[in-house]
């Protein structure tokens, strides 16, 4: 795919941004194309030439708060078993609350959730532990990432009332839980 240009790159940006603003007043479903236009003090032909939709948008800032992510998560030099990690990715949502608490928090957003535990799944599966077999090593990974997610989605809702590190902490200790206890049978 060829790079885009500046001006495509922040035309991008600034209707990701205005999507992101009506998104706290509204559901998806109910901003239109004008409102996202005027928003972002864009025309609507300019929304057309790289969007077909309120949904091609909203998949595009997904896609992009994924990209972000992992790149963030990359650059972050530690062994991947350390509450360093897990505290650089909650500081991470925090310094980004509008875009997660929007993506994350909303009732529709199931699909990117799952996507978003996948892209993180896959950036740090080689370092996963193994708790047995393949298959409960994957229930077992499943409900340590779904539940972690849910944990910090609550931590959001709650408007930070706990520190990261607080939350870094509890999450490392509830893995750890898990570790302690690998010898449960299926």
């Amino acid at each position: 795919m060829p790079t885009e240009n500046r001006r495509t790159q922040m035309t991008k940006l600034l209707l990701r941004t205005a999507l992101i603003e009506l998104m706290q007043e509204k559901p998806i479903t109910q901003i239109t194309i004008r409102a996202l236009c005027e928003k972002a003090d864009l025309n609507r032909t300019t929304f057309y030439l790289h969007y077909t939709d309120q949904m091609a948008l909203l998949e595009d800032a997904e896609r992009q708060v994924m990209e972000q992510t992992v790149e963030h998560m990359k650059h972050i030099h530690t062994d991947r078993r350390t509450t360093k990690l897990v505290l650089a990715f909650l500081e991470y949502v925090k310094k980004n609350d509008l875009m997660f608490r929007t993506l994350l928090c909303r009732d529709d957003s199931e699909s990117f959730r799952r996507r978003f535990v996948e892209e993180l799944r896959h950036l740090i599966g080689s370092e996963l532990p193994m708790y047995g077999d393949d298959t409960r090593t994957q229930y077992v990974l499943s409900f340590l990432m779904y539940g972690s997610l849910y944990v910090i989605i609550h931590w959001i809702e709650s408007g930070y009332k706990e520190s990261t590190e607080q939350i870094a902490k509890l999450l490392f200790e509830l893995s750890d839980s898990i570790d302690e206890n690998h010898d449960l049978h299926m």
